[in-house]
């Protein structure tokens, strides 16, 4: 009968050969509820060891007149610039394997299984995926749905409540078009929303709700179809976190536009694990992350609007 002797070198030795595969397999996994990288554009510059992100801004302020025929005198131009440190902050998560789990592994020739890595690399997700929403308050970093910065207000009420379900489809789409159109209105024509989130439950009214009693086009298509800011039903994004989120714990909406210079999320080191570490009776592989707050770098491109 054949013996099988384990012991903590070849476990490691083992360990370190599957974890290739194992990490290859991680990123298969599809996450349908992570949606931060898919509403913020991400970048992933600075490098892994940065601890901020230094950006300027320049501002410029001139004057042009008339002036006499003999004056030697005449307006100047200035430039001026404004530098903004944002931080970055080191995150980590990990999984383990213990001697027993590995030792059965070798001993029955089997392949280690990709479930703990992959557990891993969900709750670095799950994690980027909160602070990119609502920020992280302890490390002082901003959210993208109740950031400081963006300007917000409530709906008007006809009377009969602000919510959409109280409301008429009409009251519904002015109230829409009124939302986005004060960005436009507000910086005199420089921003224009390109994206509106909603909460999942006024996206679905929206979405299978008539236009009229005689209409074959619901609230959202007709939407879609005469909105000078949206071009297509893909514009309109249903956004779960954004129920409650609203001043008073009421619903909220979201118009902004999706552009690396008016909005980004930092994300300079994704999440990468290192070597197996012994731990105990077996092994841990710790992995780190570091990540940002959102920024909008044009605040007025951007704006909430709550009670809905």
């Amino acid at each position: 009968m054949n013996q099988f002797q384990y012991d903590a070198a070849t476990g490691l030795a083992f360990l370190i050969s599957q974890l290739s595969g194992v990490e290859q397999k991680m990123y298969e996994k599809k996450y349908k509820a992570i949606t931060y990288n898919l509403l913020i554009p991400i970048s992933t510059e600075g490098g892994e060891y940065i601890t901020s992100i230094t950006y300027f801004f320049m501002d410029g302020k001139a004057v042009a007149k008339f002036v006499g025929t003999k004056s030697l005198n005449v307006p100047i131009a200035e430039i001026g610039t404004q530098k903004i440190e944002v931080p970055v902050e080191l995150a980590a998560t990990g999984y383990e394997y213990s001697d027993e789990e590995l030792g059965q592994a070798m001993m029955l020739g089997r392949s280690l299984t990709a479930d703990k890595a992959g557990q891993a690399r969900r709750a670095c997700e799950e994690h980027l995926q909160a602070v990119a929403m609502l920020g992280d308050t302890t490390h002082n970093l901003p959210g993208f749905i109740n950031n400081t910065n963006v300007t917000s207000a409530t709906v008007v009420d006809p009377g009969s409540g602000t919510e959409f379900v109280n409301k008429t489809p009409n009251q519904i789409i002015f109230d829409i078009n009124d939302f986005m159109g004060d960005i436009f209105v507000d910086t005199l024509q420089v921003e224009r929303p390109t994206r509106l989130l909603l909460p999942t439950a006024q996206w679905n009214y929206l979405a299978g709700t008539p236009r009229s009693d005689n209409s074959d086009t619901t609230i959202l298509q007709w939407l879609v179809a005469n909105s000078p800011y949206l071009t297509s039903m893909d514009d309109v994004i249903p956004t779960p976190e954004l129920a409650g989120a609203g001043a008073g714990g009421t619903d909220r909406m979201m118009a902004y536009d999706y552009d690396p210079d008016k909005v980004v999320m930092h994300i300079p080191k994704p999440l990468k694990f290192t070597e197996p570490q012994r731990k105990g009776r077996g092994y841990e592989v710790p992995g780190t992350y570091k990540c940002g707050g959102v920024e909008f770098r044009y605040p007025g491109s951007a704006r909430y609007a709550d009670g809905i």
